[in-house]
């Protein structure tokens, strides 16, 4: 009787162990699973920073993950051992590889060569799918996994209820011996295990922060701590997967922000909240450098550091990251409670912003109570590169928009010089000998008729040349816009048109010359077409200044259709308003007559 049921409960002791080892082992499974998983999240995270701002830097987490990935892969393929698990872990590596071959590598290798098809939705949504494919893959594989450790748990249990039913009544020596064998198995190797397999659902449903009290006696001491030990590693990773993932969606936020040519403080604004919360600081201070040694607050965010205004001029301290960072031009960190950091702060780290390698300005990251990550400066990085590329676009922006007001300019003021010119000499000189011609065409004698009617002629053609260098004359820059201001040279303009014209001007005094240039051969030009092109009975002009910006818009009941790409003039206009830092639309379908709109800052300089 105790034979057999020494027989019956080592036999429970050898599947109570074999079911630990199985678990152990969907465990290794599952981690090197999780372990490729992040290592595909990592590849797919770099390749669409890249395609988003084509910064080589984003590809450093995609070659990591790209030469890891194989040897992931075959270690997952070597751990599988049942046929459902060969299958599964198949169908994962090959989905892996998919990816990278046919999406992933295609594509960077296309943003690199410029291809502008990388951007397109489909693209996007092809490397969704692909993604979504191989992720169904991993859940099917973990889901799995938890459905075996239940069927084993469930073996385990039925075990032991088979032990319980099948101990007789027997002797009282024998049942006594018998329960305490059973009670000594039960509390140092059946509890444990069952401790260790409900660890283990527990692990599988994504509770990593599950551990057991490492309790057992020799193998089970070593399995529980094997099982505390993959789970925080399982925790870490989990952890450290979701800051990078955080971090990756802070950068695109700020990556968008500055390919959409966002302006600068809305950037540094961004930069500072985004930076603050993906380092778990307590405040960020962005900071330019000026000339004097002193620096302006161009953002900041949270509580640390509040006494800093935006655009406030602030004296750097001797002992602060922003005076370290300006003296060195590196990273910057401080330890421990300092005057220097600004109240509370007891840890702060200064990231230098370099724009096209000049020192712009720095970033500072604060703390109150804990120590920043030992990596802060290297995160931080990411986001100083962002400002830096945020201030270079606009400065280039702004030396463009200069250029192409310094060309406009330049270009009016010749064609005021020419009409000077012609009206001051070659248009007086031709009235002075018509004047002249006239005076002899008085002079000739009654009896040489034939004469006087060429004198006449001669007087009647210089005078109709005169008029004829009036309107080129006109057309290169009108004396009217010089001398009388933007009103009446549009009045002017107006009344010299072939079609009628319903004229509203409220546009009182004079405004800067180049704004008067810009709107009247806005206005010129829209009549012109109108007049050439439009079949329009009617033009409908307004004229106001609002809120300091100058108005313009003309409308006709023509036979719309109106293309600026099919002329020259239009694009002329755009480019002469575009570089005054103006606006225009135009609107002209088909039978609905056109209608153009434009609106420029009167604050121009002269």
């Amino acid at each position: 009787m105790d034979g057999v049921l020494l027989v019956v409960l080592l036999r429970e002791g050898i599947g109570e162990r074999e079911t630990a080892q199985l678990a152990r082992h969907s465990q290794e499974v599952l981690s090197s699973a999780s372990r490729l998983e992040r290592l595909l999240v990592d590849a797919e995270s770099g390749g669409r920073g890249f395609m988003l701002t084509g910064e080589e830097r984003f590809l450093e987490p995609w070659n990591t993950a790209c030469a890891a990935i194989p040897a992931e892969s075959a270690n997952l393929l070597r751990l599988s051992d049942t046929p459902e698990q060969k299958d599964q872990s198949r169908r994962i590596t090959q989905g892996v590889e998919s990816y990278l071959v046919e999406y992933s590598v295609p594509m960077v290798d296309a943003v690199r060569h410029n291809d502008p098809s990388v951007r397109s939705v489909e693209a996007i949504d092809e490397g969704k799918r692909r993604m979504d494919v191989v992720r169904a893959e991993f859940e099917h594989l973990d889901q799995t996994e938890r459905g075996v450790a239940v069927v084993r748990d469930e073996q385990a249990t039925a075990t032991a209820a088979l032990v319980e039913v099948t101990v007789p009544v027997g002797v009282a020596v024998a049942v006594l011996l018998i329960l305490l064998f059973v009670g000594y198995l039960t509390r140092t190797v059946i509890r444990p295990v069952r401790r260790v397999a409900a660890m283990a659902d527990r692990l599988a449903g994504g509770e990593l922060t599950a551990r057991i009290p490492e309790s057992g006696a020799a193998e089970i001491r070593t399995l529980e701590h094997s099982f505390n030990r993959m789970g925080r590693s399982l925790q870490q990773n989990r952890d450290e997967l979701t800051r990078l993932a955080d971090e990756q969606a802070a950068l695109r936020r700020v990556a968008t922000l500055v390919a959409h040519a966002e302006p600068p403080p809305t950037v540094f604004t961004a930069v500072a909240k985004e930076a603050g919360r993906v380092l778990g600081a307590d405040g960020t201070r962005l900071l330019h450098y000026e000339a004097d040694g002193t620096a302006t607050v161009v953002a900041r965010w949270g509580a640390a550091g509040s006494d800093m205004s935006v655009g406030a001029r602030v004296t750097l301290d001797a002992g602060g990251v922003a005076a370290e960072v300006l003296r060195t031009g590196e990273p910057a960190r401080f330890e421990g409670p300092a005057a220097a950091l600004g109240g509370a702060v007891s840890s702060a780290v200064g990231v230098p912003i370099l724009v096209e390698g000049a020192l712009w300005g720095v970033m500072n990251a604060l703390s109150t109570d804990e120590p920043l990550p030992e990596d802060a400066e290297d995160r931080f990085a990411n986001f100083t590169d962002l400002v830096a590329t945020a201030i270079a676009n606009t400065q280039a922006r702004f030396d463009l928009t200069a250029s192409r007001a310094r060309v406009v300019a330049a270009a009016d003021e010749t064609r005021r010089r020419i009409e000077r010119d012609l009206h001051d000499g070659i248009q007086q000189r031709l009235v002075s000998l018509a004047l002249d011609l006239r005076t002899v065409e008085a002079g000739v004698p009654a009896e040489l008729p034939e004469l006087r009617a060429e004198l006449s002629e001669v007087a009647f053609g210089l005078a109709a040349t005169v008029d004829e260098l009036r309107e080129i004359s006109r057309g290169i820059h009108p004396a009217i816009l010089s001398e009388g201001g933007l009103g009446p040279a549009l009045r002017a303009l107006a009344r010299r048109s072939a079609i009628p014209v319903e004229l509203d001007v409220q546009v009182e005094g004079r405004l800067a010359p180049p704004v008067e240039v810009a709107a009247y051969y806005t206005v010129a030009e829209a009549l012109a077409n109108a007049t050439k092109h439009a079949q329009a009975s009617v033009v409908r002009f307004e004229a106001a200044v609002l809120e300091d910006r100058l108005h313009i818009s003309v409308r006709d009941d023509g036979v719309g259709g109106a293309d600026p790409a099919r002329g020259s003039g239009l694009i002329g206009l755009t480019d002469r308003i575009e570089a005054l830092e103006g606006r225009v639309t135009l609107a002209s379908p088909p039978g609905g007559g056109t209608s153009l709109q434009a609106e420029l800052p009167i604050g121009v300089a002269e």
